[in-house]
């Protein structure tokens, strides 16, 4: 253990997230002294102002859409409306249930000993706490250390906006109120999900991507058909468009952006800036501990570790990875156990990665779209099944949205999965599996899936795969194919 001035510890996790929260755990499993430092809330983004309000909020907003269309379902619901203060507190509800009362009481009662406050190196072994809530100043030591200290929202530099005010995901999961009308900067995953919340919620929703189409992650086929769903509920959607300026106009706010040279004004009451991430670093003082970083956040190597010998980093605040709490919470096992075990070290072989975004209908996926596929080299095969042809979707009316697989000709392999459908992010499981396994499409193809289910979309879309090639005239959907050789 370090010596010296200051309280020593075998273990000191800054930041108290979904991977500085794994990490300290099972730090202290292992009968490791170990510290945490978090300048704000335990549990991080994903508890507090991300993954699990904002589902809250999407429940909300589905229940509601739910009954304003139950007619489709011969249910006459009169009246339907939202109760704001109380969406809000069921809000707050859920984080308190999941973070399980108080977070602070929580960590120093597993053996954590939690500092709150800012933290900075003073060297690769020493840490200076600035605290707060009335906590004082600390210099803890440590022989290991563990960087886990997320991202933070991107401000864009467009003139006049932060003159004319701005929420982002922390303020819009606590809203006093809903806006009568809300412009969105940017076009990923926070922005379409907050995008549909507010839309159902009644409030006049625009987007503002700057990036040519929706979603340019996300396999195209399908960000198109969810681009239609959204356009459908109202929302307005413009890509391709990058913000230039914002005005303070009687009743809100003006942004104003441009594509290919012409204007693309809107007005609304409030902005909700969704342009992206940065990795939270500025207060660290990384120099100092001779750790390497750039704009992507810390650099580190195949075994997590960073330039620095004794120190780590996982999560949303190194370079390269995926900003997902499942992979934070992944990679902080790994780092755990290279820090503290003793034996061989482990690989952050990301593997396959799946996730979804919780639009209505969800859009998940795991594995390469079939651009990226193509582009990597690959002899591709692709199956699209309509979720409209599923006997499940049409009893339920989740009719929306297609399942598509993407494969290697050759090998039958699965290559990528790609499915929008209610609860799409639930039937990505199997092809996750398959792919982490290396199992051919006829894998999935010759196990029975339960009738009427919506997995049966998958099903559907392997079986279509694993056919030969010089079958497809044969053989149609609901009539067994002979399978290619080796398709299972």
């Amino acid at each position: 253990m370090a010596s010296g001035s200051g309280t020593a510890y075998d273990l000191v996790v800054i930041g108290a997230g979904a991977a500085g929260s794994t990490a300290a755990g099972e730090a202290v499993g292992r009968g490791a002294k170990v510290a945490m430092v978090e300048r704000w809330r335990v549990g991080g983004t994903c508890l507090n102002v991300g993954c699990d309000p904002t589902k809250t909020m999407v429940r909300s907003a589905e229940v509601l859409h739910l009954a304003q269309t139950a007619g489709r379902f011969g249910i006459a619901v009169d009246g339907a409306r939202a109760d704001w203060p109380a969406v809000m507190a069921r809000v707050a509800g859920v984080i308190d249930t999941i973070r399980g009362g108080d977070g602070d009481a929580n960590v120093r009662a597993s053996g954590v000993h939690l500092y709150k406050g800012q933290a900075r190196f003073r060297s690769p072994h020493e840490i200076e706490v600035a605290g707060r809530d009335g906590e004082g100043d600390a210099l803890l030591r440590a022989d290991k250390v563990i960087v886990a200290t997320g991202a933070d929202a991107v401000v864009p530099d467009v003139p006049g906006l932060r003159e004319a005010g701005f929420i982002t995901n922390v303020e819009a999961v606590a809203l006093p109120r809903l806006p009568r009308s809300l412009a969105i900067i940017g076009g990923g995953i926070v922005a379409v999900e907050f995008a549909q919340i507010f839309a159902r919620f009644g409030v006049e929703v625009t987007i503002l991507g700057g990036s040519p189409r929706l979603l340019p992650r996300e396999d195209e086929e399908l960000t198109e058909a969810l681009r239609t769903i959204l356009e459908r509920e109202g929302i307005r959607i413009e890509t391709g468009a990058r913000g230039r300026r914002v005005e303070t106009v009687a009743g809100g706010k003006r942004l104003i952006g441009e594509r290919d040279g012409e204007p693309v004004v809107t007005v609304a009451e409030e902005i909700l800036l969704a342009a992206g991430r940065a990795p939270a670093v500025r207060e660290l003082n990384l120099e100092a501990a001779g750790i390497a970083y750039d704009a992507k956040g810390i650099v580190v190597d195949e075994e997590l570790r960073t330039s620095a010998e004794n120190i780590w980093a996982v999560g949303d605040v190194m370079a390269g990875g995926y900003a997902f709490t499942h992979v934070a919470d992944h990679q902080a096992r790994i780092v755990e156990h290279n820090a503290l075990s003793g034996l061989p070290p482990r690989l952050a072989d990301a593997g396959v990665v799946p996730w979804a975004i919780f639009t209505d209908p969800e859009l998940a996926r795991v594995g390469m779209t079939e651009r990226e596929a193509r582009e990597a080299g690959h002899d591709v095969k692709c199956a699209t099944v309509k979720m409209a042809d599923m006997a499940r979707a049409i009893t339920a009316d989740e009719r929306e949205g297609l399942v598509k697989l993407v494969s290697d000709r050759a090998t039958g392999q699965i290559l990528g999965g790609h499915i929008l459908a209610a609860r799409g992010g639930e039937l990505l499981g199997e092809v996750a599996l398959a792919m982490r396994l290396r199992l051919p499409v006829g894998a999935i193809a010759n196990t029975m899936h339960a009738y009427p289910t919506l997995s049966e979309a998958v099903f559907w879309a392997a079986f279509e795969l694993a056919k030969p090639d010089d079958a497809a005239l044969d053989a149609v959907r609901g009539v067994q194919a002979p399978w290619a050789e080796g398709a299972d």
